[in-house]
């Protein structure tokens, strides 16, 4: 009985060892894997940045920007305004659009096409600079809907593809007529009927 307890009692440090080493070989582990990420994370891009000539955030702005571009179905590059540095970012506005009834371009039969939109706009002081040109809005969205045939807009691509066609022209018309107009990034459609 004497001997069992000694026993144990040998045994008790060498496990409280064992532990102990297993515990100081795990936070030396993790401590060198808290240093690599904070390495790859942190120090490595905003060297990068320096060595371009800017900071991290510049960096990575320029990266998205790059990104942005390549992944452009169309192979357009669209215009952004840059946020400046601390600046705040707006939540979008929505601009409704007045209806828009018009005859489309078929010639074997006549349809007309009965059609509300919503514009998103970076924020309310786009909304507003949007509003000030509103007829020229309306003027590029008549040609073009009344350009169109039936068949084109019956689909859920057509409809996309006459979003996109739409923000286009836009900034086209606003380009000719030398007018800084705020990008539409989005245009929801709340009605659209086809007769």
């Amino acid at each position: 009985m004497a001997e069992e307890k000694a026993a144990e009692a040998g045994d008790a440090p060498k496990k409280k060892g064992k532990l102990l080493l297993i515990i100081v070989a795990a936070v030396l582990v993790l401590s060198m894997a808290a240093g690599a990420a904070y390495y790859f994370l942190v120090i490595q891009p905003a060297a990068k940045a320096a060595e371009e000539g800017g900071d991290e955030e510049d960096v990575k702005a320029r990266h998205a920007k790059s990104k942005e571009d390549a992944d452009s179905p169309d192979g357009k590059k669209k215009k952004k305004k840059k946020k400046k540095k601390g600046e705040k970012e707006e939540p979008p506005a929505f601009l409704v659009l007045d209806p828009f009834t018009v005859n489309l371009a078929d010639t074997e039969q006549e349809h007309f096409l009965q059609v509300s939109m919503t514009l998103q706009v970076p924020g309310e002081v786009a909304a507003e600079e949007m509003k000030k040109h509103m007829a020229m809005i309306r003027d590029q969205t008549l040609k073009l809907l009344s350009s169109l045939k039936s068949a084109e807009l019956r689909s859920t691509e057509g409809k996309q593809k006459l979003a996109d066609t739409l923000i286009d022209k836009i900034a086209e018309a606003a380009d000719q007529d030398d007018v800084e107009l705020p990008e539409i990034s989005k245009i929801f459609f709340t009605a659209f009927i086809i007769q």
